[in-house]
């Protein structure tokens, strides 16, 4: 018994002396102590941070828009106006098809490369990694479409070309979504105006390079 109570009165002092390393001084307010410079580290690397990846952001966009341009307007021929059956579609050829894919494919991984970091980052990384696959789902729905013969060639393939045109437009305004946060992040941080749209197809405004004035 005696026994018994001297282990349970050493586990209680080791116990304590885990819990209160201090010797004989109160805990601190917050039960642990704060280090100014170590918060402030933290902080210069966020920052650093959040430069390197509005950099990476904006330069990936630029670059996407840019290779993405002669997929929307092919796709712009497929589903003119807002896409579908209308009269005036040109169904893609299999190269066609092949050629958009390949550059949606390496723009798409190019997004799921980027780093992820602040709120506002990741809405414009999660947004242009949206739009991109939506368009690989364009291309899906319209290779299915075309080997039923073109867009009147039956209603379900007609009915498939409407379905195309809606999720390239939906990639558009999911683009659009985070060119604006984009814009928004690179005034913020004084670096001007950067508007990196996707537009429908290249006649339309989609300026990719930052300029100053705000």
């Amino acid at each position: 018994m005696a026994a018994a109570v001297l282990a349970a009165a050493a586990v209680a002092l080791l116990v304590l002396m885990v819990l209160r390393p201090w010797e004989g001084e109160a805990p601190p307010a917050g039960g642990f102590d704060v280090d100014p410079a170590r918060v402030a580290e933290l902080e210069a690397a966020e920052a650093e941070r959040a430069v390197e990846n509005l950099a990476a952001a904006g330069e990936v966009a630029v670059s996407a828009q840019e290779r993405l341009l002669p997929v929307m307007d092919g796709l712009y021929e497929t589903l003119p106006v807002g896409g579908g059956s209308e009269d005036g579609a040109t169904p893609p050829t299999s190269a066609e098809l092949d050629e958009w894919r390949a550059a949606v494919d390496e723009v798409t991984a190019e997004m799921e490369a980027l780093p992820t970091g602040s709120s506002e980052h990741n809405i414009v990384r999660n947004g242009l990694m949206l739009s991109t696959r939506l368009l690989g789902d364009t291309l899906d729905v319209l290779e299915l479409a075309a080997a039923d013969g073109g867009p009147d060639a039956t209603d379900d393939s007609a009915r498939l070309y409407d379905v195309a045109g809606d999720l390239r437009t939906r990639a558009v305004d999911a683009w659009a979504v985070a060119a604006v946060q984009l814009d928004l992040q690179h005034i913020e941080a004084d670096r001007g105006h950067l508007h990196a749209f996707l537009p429908l197809h290249s006649g339309m405004n989609a300026e990719g390079e930052a300029h100053g004035d705000h």
